[in-house]
């Protein structure tokens, strides 16, 4: 019998523990006031999808200015960021050693034409005389081989002639295009090889107020990339100020640097101000999408799932078809799933292609009001605690 009532009385200390634990935390509060849901409201703006890569400004066109004959420098006209006419003069070789050589040339010219004269006479001679059996067959033939050797070599000479002025000529510097001197590489008195290579004297650019920047675009997103697409970028020499380019080449020749593989991406900037210099870093943003006046959303109301409580729908009660992507309308105080098609988004928003319009308002989160989340009980069990913030019962 004591076995009995001590089991009965057990059971009976289990079944109040059980009913405090159900009452503790999951009785709903009738007094609850749930946070204010958050709402924004569906808007009509600019939607695109963006890249980024670092490059270097250069201009769009620029010339390495060399010289074909060796020599010492005897006089430069410009220096650097000199303005620059095509034909202008810039820079001169000591023209002395060109010049006789010149001169020689044109000696061993006139001796060739004397040559020439003298052994086309001989053979005229001979001829006349060879038509009348004075002279033989073998001494017209040789009268004949020597003069046309002699005009050969009046030819020879006299395009050594030409070739020697070509060289003279090459001793007055020009420039071939009409622009700034980026770089001067040479001083008066300096000596110039150019026996094996063309040496380079100055770097002239054509138009600083055209620029390109040679961006450097991950593997990853070189796909996305296109000729015609707006760019934007900074430079590290206008804080908070924006440039705006194109991208006009993406080049197929790949770079591997430390096993990183990038692409070269030529973008065209205009500089009217001439604020961007050659070898600037500039941070682009490359903008491979946008969808202008796109019906939109901010990110998070895709990613906003309320919890299970008196204001909403039970899950179980959700229509079957919100498989995909859903937002959520506050209507009247009570929230209501709406299934959407999306489109691109831009990390904060993103473009809606079907289920709202303008003018509809979707919850983006819940304000906390740190009111108590649980309901009085109306019996308290004498062998549990009482929850956070509540008395007991007298």
């Amino acid at each position: 019998m004591k076995k009995l009532l001590k089991f009965i009385v057990i059971v009976a200390v289990l079944a109040a523990i059980a009913f405090g634990v159900k009452h503790f935390f999951f009785s709903e509060s009738v007094d609850d006031v749930p946070g204010a849901y958050v709402s924004s409201a569906v808007k009509q703006m600019t939607i695109s999808t963006t890249i980024s890569a670092t490059g270097t400004l250069d201009p769009v066109d620029q010339v390495e200015v060399g010289t074909q004959v060796s020599g010492d420098i005897s006089k430069i006209y410009v220096d650097f960021n000199s303005g620059v006419k095509k034909g202008q003069v810039i820079a001169e070789l000591d023209k002395s050693k060109l010049k006789a050589t010149l001169t020689q040339a044109e000696i061993a010219y006139k001796s060739a034409e004397n040559d020439y004269k003298y052994k086309e006479s001989t053979y005229s001679r001979i001829k006349k005389l060879s038509e009348s059996n004075a002279a033989s067959a073998v001494e017209l033939e040789t009268a004949e081989y020597n003069m046309n050797s002699a005009k050969l070599a009046v030819e020879r000479s006299k395009n050594e002639v030409a070739q020697a002025r070509l060289n003279l000529s090459y001793a007055t510097i020009k420039s071939p295009i009409d622009g700034v001197v980026l770089k001067r590489a040479v001083e008066v008195g300096q000596t110039v090889a150019a026996s094996m290579s063309t040496p380079t004297l100055f770097v002239i650019a054509r138009d600083l107020s055209q620029m390109k920047v040679m961006a450097d675009v991950d593997e990853a997103d070189i796909g996305q990339v296109k000729a015609g697409q707006k760019v934007t970028f900074t430079v590290d020499a206008f804080q908070g100020e924006t440039f705006n380019g194109s991208v006009q080449e993406v080049r197929l020749n790949p770079t591997t640097t430390s096993n990183v593989v990038t692409y070269t991406v030529v973008i065209a900037a205009e500089n009217p101000d001439q604020k961007l210099l050659p070898g600037m870093t500039a941070t682009c943003t490359i903008v491979t999408r946008e969808v202008v006046d796109a019906i939109s959303v901010p990110v998070k109301a895709l990613k906003f799932s309320p919890g299970v409580g008196p204001q909403m729908a039970k899950p179980g009660a959700l229509p079957p078809q919100l498989k995909g992507d859903r937002v959520w309308l506050n209507v009247d105080g009570k929230l209501a799933p709406r299934p959407v098609k999306t489109g691109i988004n831009d990390g904060v928003n993103v473009e809606i292609l079907e289920g709202l319009s303008l003018g509809d308002s979707v919850v983006v989160g819940q304000e906390s009001t740190g009111a108590s989340a649980f309901k009085k009980s109306e019996a308290s069990s004498p062998f549990m605690p009482t929850p956070p913030g509540k008395k007991k019962r007298k």
